[in-house]
């Protein structure tokens, strides 16, 4: 018989323990897996965190910049003579060493850019201008007027610096001569920039925004008011036919004397601001005058192939920045029931100035034909017509009048025609003053009224950088 050995402790050990060797391998490679698990989702934790406080940060940093651009652009339309709340007079300033801020602070937080302890204090302006805020002269600060202005819901941005640029200031040669100078403000005349008085100022802006978490920004403008490259032809200009009929005897210009008068010497200015006399009329067409006075240089009345500028695309041209004819006078003007033209009675299409204040032009277009009436019609600016122009009675205008179609001046009983200026049409004209010897109807060439007249359109960004 066959004898069966007795299996060893060690013998029935041996697989226990590789059982448990390899139990504690598992074991290990579970927790190596957990821990790089862990690292991994601690690790993308980390990373979304991360991206998360990037994002915001980047959305606050875009939101203190877009601030900062809502300031400028504050200024700037505040810069518009024509804006109800234009910054003028003491308020603006007018030599290279006055300052003016417009402030956008609130009562629990006062913004003063000219107090060194100030956490909004201006230390950008030592390095612009010799001398910083100690050599200054400081103009009495503005307030804000935006949506909010003064509230937690306030854009913010927490002040705006007006100045006159200089060459120093800009760091910016203009006229070429090796030296930044400091004393002469820089002028822009349309199309170059010049130290030599030629033209409009150069504003600079300089905008600074803080958000609630102390991040800033500040962003800094160079702006210019529009500059006319608009070149009068005459008093009066036409591309059809002209006719003029007044009257003589009448009262406003004495016995024997016509009471229509086109005169296209600039007399209004002891200085023009441009050309110093055009001729009174201009036409393509023929030209009927009876009873009434035309003077101009070099003759009062000028016959030509064709007008060298289109009244249409001027008018084209300026379409981006004009208050359409309602928005003008909505009191005094409106749509004619079948809605193919306006009517305005006693309107108002911008300031004239008067003494010390100055003009507050409006740049006015009727899209559609345009009759205007009544005894006290005033404007100053630029008024442009796609459509035919009718104006009857008392008409004061100063500025500039183009009109795409045909334009119809009569001065009657309740009141006389005024206009300075310059007016262009690309159909025929026609001024009357018979229906009244007690009034009459005066075209009087004025350079600085056609030059002025531009002003009424946005200020004109030459420049813009982040500082």
């Amino acid at each position: 018989m066959k004898r069966i050995r007795p299996t060893s402790a060690h013998e029935v050990a041996g697989p226990r323990n590789a059982h448990r060797a390899e139990a504690g391998i598992a074991l290990l490679i579970a927790l190596l897996v957990i821990v790089l698990l862990s690292a991994f989702a601690f690790s993308m934790v980390a990373l979304t965190t991360s991206q998360l406080q990037l994002g915001k940060t980047i959305q606050t940093q875009t939101q203190v910049y877009y601030a900062a651009l809502a300031g400028l652009e504050e200024a700037r339309g505040r810069l518009e003579p024509a804006a109800p709340d234009a910054l003028s007079g003491n308020s603006l300033p007018t030599a290279v060493n006055q300052v003016a801020y417009l402030v956008n602070g609130a009562m629990q937080d006062p913004v003063q850019p000219t107090n060194p302890a100030s956490p909004y204090y201006d230390i950008e302006y030592a390095r612009e201008f010799s001398g910083g805020l100690t050599g200054a002269s400081v103009l009495t600060p503005v307030s804000s007027d935006q949506p909010g202005a003064g509230t937690a819901s306030a854009i913010p941005y927490k002040w705006v610096r007006i100045t006159l640029k200089t060459e120093y200031s800009s760091g910016q040669d203009v006229d070429q001569d090796g030296m930044l100078d400091n004393s002469s403000p820089v002028y822009w005349d349309g199309a170059h920039q010049n130290v030599t008085g030629t033209g409009v100022p150069v504003y600079k802006l300089t905008a600074l925004a803080v958000d609630a978490s102390g991040i800033r920004q500040m962003a800094q403008a160079e702006v210019a008011g529009r500059v006319s490259r608009y070149s009068a032809l005459a008093g009066l200009a036409t591309g059809g036919t002209a006719t003029l009929t007044g009257l003589t005897g009448g009262k406003v210009y004495g016995k024997g004397t016509p009471n229509l008068v086109v005169d296209g010497n600039d007399t209004v200015n002891t200085t023009p601001c441009g050309t110093a006399g055009v001729p009174g009329l201009v036409t393509v067409g023929t030209a009927s005058i009876s009873m009434a006075t035309v003077n101009g240089i070099p003759a009062p009345v000028q016959q030509v192939i064709s007008l060298p500028s289109s009244p249409a695309a001027f008018i084209n041209s300026l379409r981006g920045g004009v208050t359409p004819i309602l928005n003008a006078d909505p009191t005094h003007v409106s749509l004619v029931s079948d809605g193919t033209g306006y009517v305005g009675t006693d309107v108002v299409l911008g300031t004239q100035p008067s003494g010390t204040t100055p003009a507050q032009p409006a740049i006015v277009y009727s899209d559609k034909p345009l009759t205007i009436s009544g005894a006290n019609s005033t404007g100053d600016g630029i008024l442009l017509v796609t459509g035919n122009l009718s104006i009857t009675g008392g008409f004061n205008y100063r500025g500039l009048i183009v009109v795409d179609g045909t334009v119809t001046l009569a001065s009657n009983s309740t009141g006389s025609i005024w206009i300075q200026g310059s007016v262009i049409s690309s159909g025929n004209l026609s001024a009357d003053s018979t229906q009244s010897s007690s009034n009459a109807l005066t075209v009087s060439y004025d350079s600085c009224a056609v030059i002025d007249s531009f002003q009424g359109l946005p200020k004109t960004v030459l420049a813009f950088r982040l500082l």
